[in-house]
């Protein structure tokens, strides 16, 4: 009679799609299309070296191709699809297979589909599983941008405004900065980082026929330096790293609750209200031996 708790071990070939679809083998298939791509873009077009990148890198998409289907085969389609890890891949991998036409069609028309297939590389946060004190991390970094939100905010609607404000009044000396308000608005964004800013002024000053315009531009970008560099992005700062370390005496704090537990236990036990507990007077003196008798 067959042991009704014995259970068949997996077929060979069940163990096989196990291991073409695991971590070990999918991560390493991603950084390897990585540097194939990297490759391909680093040679020049046509030569053995970037005949090769893109053949790794045909490779590659084969074998995405076959890890969809066998993760779909091995959990079925709904249970495939309710990861988002895997709806995500999914949907790179069939953006991307035009990739597999190559050898018969022209694609250069299509390479935004290798770009899209980088894609993938997200899938190298499940490295994040091998970092100490991944979920703290992982926690302080989404409360961290939940707190700069307003920030984030404040200092894109400074942007805006200092951006129409230098359309309005340099952008006919230095139309490459501030010719519309898009360039306006990126310009202005060099200048909160303090990346080069006094170039810009400076631009004006040399195109100026009159000497006040290159003091209002050298004032325009100092303040704008000062409110949005210095302080704003400062700020930004300040409330990201604040709150990353906020939960720093959780620890401490569950250790002072467990104490305040075993009081309350030990006044129960013993019979004493925790209202008739008495708090000494931070003035009160000791006895002194003279008061000893």
């Amino acid at each position: 009679m067959t042991d009704p708790a014995a259970r068949p071990e997996p077929r060979a070939p069940g163990r096989l799609a196990s291991f073409l679809v695991s971590e070990r083998v999918v991560v390493p298939v991603i950084v390897l299309n990585a540097a194939a791509l990297f490759v391909a873009a680093l040679t020049d077009d046509g030569g053995q070296v970037d005949r090769v990148a893109l053949g790794v890198d045909y490779a590659c998409v084969v074998f995405f191709l076959l890890e969809a289907a066998l993760k779909i085969h091995l959990a079925g389609l709904h249970g495939y699809l309710r990861n988002g890890w895997n709806r995500f891949d999914l949907a790179l991998v069939i953006s991307s297979s035009p990739v597999l036409l190559a050898p018969v069609v022209d694609l250069q028309y299509f390479g935004v589909f290798l770009v899209l297939r980088l894609g993938r590389l997200f899938r190298l946060f499940r490295l994040l599983h091998f970092v100490p004190n991944r979920d703290h991390l992982i926690q302080g970094v989404r409360r961290s941008l939940r707190a700069s939100v307003g920030v984030v905010l404040a200092l894109m609607l400074l942007n805006f405004i200092l951006a129409l404000g230098a359309t309005f009044l340099f952008g006919r000396f230095a139309p490459e900065h501030f010719g519309n308000p898009l360039l306006a608005m990126y310009s202005m964004f060099r200048v909160f980082t303090i990346e080069g800013w006094s170039s810009i002024p400076d631009l004006i000053v040399q195109r100026a026929t009159n000497p006040v315009w290159g003091v209002l531009a050298r004032a325009y970008f100092a303040g704008s330096v000062l409110v949005g560099g210095v302080v704003g992005l400062s700020l930004a700062n300040a409330v990201f790293v604040d709150e990353m370390t906020a939960d720093n005496n959780d620890d401490l704090e569950t250790k002072v609750d467990a104490l305040r537990a075993e009081l309350a236990d030990l006044r129960k036990a013993l019979g004493v209200p925790p209202s008739t507990v008495a708090v000494a007077a931070p003035d009160a003196a000791p006895a002194g031996p003279t008061d000893r008798r």
